[in-house]
């Protein structure tokens, strides 16, 4: 029964004639997984904000440093996902599970650099961004808690990838309903101490993330593990080397995780920059909630340009080229759409939406988060097209011209923008949101020109089982 629901799935996205309707297929499943995972962050948020807003601050921030770790888990899913993707499409069955048993081996090796490397530097990384004694005290806690967890939040998000690699987006969307449950549940426990167990305020959200992601990295494996899906991991896979497989994974996959590390690395820079504005008291805040409510538009996004890279690499393994480089047009517009749509409604609701996260209402803060959603929601349509684009690139195993587009535009261009116009020319806050927007436009213009010269869909990826062909 499982390998017939495998032949219908692989079937119909490789030959199904709607391309949208084969986006949404594999899309809504992962919008639905990424609207959780973000409306759990606003709960969190808001569970903490009953600190303080220092405690906000502290979690915003705390998050954005621990990303510049996190995305090196980038490095492994992207090559992990475009490899499955290709055998899939090949009907190489034997390749994607050593792949899947590769991503493993490799998430166990990234955590037991990040660990120690986080532990030791969080105060460091946080006295970098300017922030107040209060907002530090507390962020220092909420990191110590995460980064013992590493380990799970790889191995939760590697799965992930596995199964969206295949064409399967439901059973991942299955299991994190089940993991945001007891992300809510435990949060609600260890913040306010619940059963006997003492209130840990802001550490407490960090304490009821990591059950979560435990539990949901024993199941997630557990069936990989099973047999009764697409993939079916070995554990001598998961546990012994096989150098072809792990060298094309991180030959794909580093200069996706360069990407996204020069994303988040951006980020952070934009918080020191914030942090020493004149308005930075009510900027920093009004930061932290803008781009909490951004994720919104921006998670759907993420979700269509999952769907364009397993539509790409599926494709290319089975020799289907103008259907690849259909596909990515098609969830290129899907995205745009998406987003646009829902930084739309946000910049309408605006006032609403950021006293949501006040317990105290703030008109400084109010405004600032206003004029932060209505600058972005400007760039959004652009942005859509720089994710779905580079993902669709990306799903084909060409990695390293997305980076370069993200590079230049973001860490280069964005930064001393943001400089210039926020401190130099005493924008302030104003002047950074402008730079994040026109960076936006810059990187969206940049990935739709690279796609079109198509030389993307000629990358190869090698055999790394018995027939060591190239798909």
């Amino acid at each position: 029964m499982e390998n017939e629901n495998y032949k219908k799935r692989r079937e119909y996205l490789l030959n199904n004639k709607n391309l949208y309707q084969t986006t949404l297929f594999l899309a809504w499943p992962v919008i639905i997984q990424s609207l959780l995972q973000v409306s759990v962050g606003t709960i969190d948020m808001k569970m903490v904000g009953t600190v303080g807003v220092d405690a906000i601050s502290a979690v915003g921030t705390s998050r954005n440093i621990i990303m510049i770790f996190m995305v090196l888990v980038i490095a492994i899913s992207t090559g992990t996902t475009a490899m499955v993707a290709r055998f899939i499409g090949k009907g190489d069955r034997e390749g994607a599970s050593v792949v899947a048993g590769q991503a493993f081996l490799l998430s166990l090796l990234l955590s037991a650099f990040i660990v120690p490397i986080g532990l030791m530097t969080n105060e460091f990384s946080l006295r970098i961004l300017g922030v107040t004694d209060g907002v530090l005290n507390y962020a220092v806690e909420y990191m110590e808690v995460f980064f013992l967890a590493v380990p799970f939040f790889l191995l939760h998000f590697m799965a992930r990838s596995i199964f969206q690699g295949a064409g399967d987006t439901k059973t991942p969307l299955y299991i994190d309903i089940m993991m945001n449950i007891i992300n809510v549940i435990g949060n609600y426990i260890f913040i306010f101490g619940m059963f006997g167990i003492p209130a840990y305020g802001v550490a407490g959200a960090a304490m009821g993330t990591a059950v979560s992601r435990i539990i949901s990295v024993i199941v997630a494996w557990g069936l990989l593990l099973s047999g009764r899906f697409d993939v079916k991991v070995r554990l001598a896979h998961m546990f012994r080397p096989v150098w072809r497989a792990s060298k094309q994974i991180m030959d794909i996959g580093v200069p996706s995780g360069l990407q996204g590390l020069s994303r988040n690395a951006t980020t952070f820079v934009m918080f020191a920059i914030l942090a020493r504005t004149l308005d930075a008291e009510y900027a920093l805040p009004a930061f932290v909630i803008g781009t909490n409510l951004n994720q919104y538009a921006l998670m759907p996004g993420l979700a269509i340009g999952t769907a364009a890279a397993t539509l790409s690499g599926m494709n290319l393994g089975a020799k289907q080229f103008d259907r690849a480089e259909a596909s990515g047009r098609a969830t290129a517009i899907l995205g745009a759409l998406l987003m646009f749509g829902i930084s739309l409604l946000f910049v309408i609701f605006s006032g609403s939406f950021i006293n949501f996260f006040l317990d105290d209402a703030n008109q400084s803060v109010v405004r600032i988060g206003t004029l932060f959603l209505i600058i972005i929601g400007i760039s959004e349509p652009f942005h859509a097209a720089s994710i779905v684009l580079s993902r669709t690139m990306q799903g084909a195993g060409y990695t390293k011209k997305p980076f370069q587009i993200t590079f230049v535009s973001w860490v280069v261009i964005r930064v001393l923008l943001a400089f210039a116009l926020g401190i130099l020319l005493g924008f302030e806050s104003t002047g950074v949101w402008i730079a994040i927007s026109a960076t936006n436009i810059i990187s969206g213009i940049w990935s739709y020109a690279e796609f079109n010269r198509g030389k993307w869909k000629d990358v190869k990826i090698y055999g790394v089982s018995a027939d060591k062909m190239k798909v």
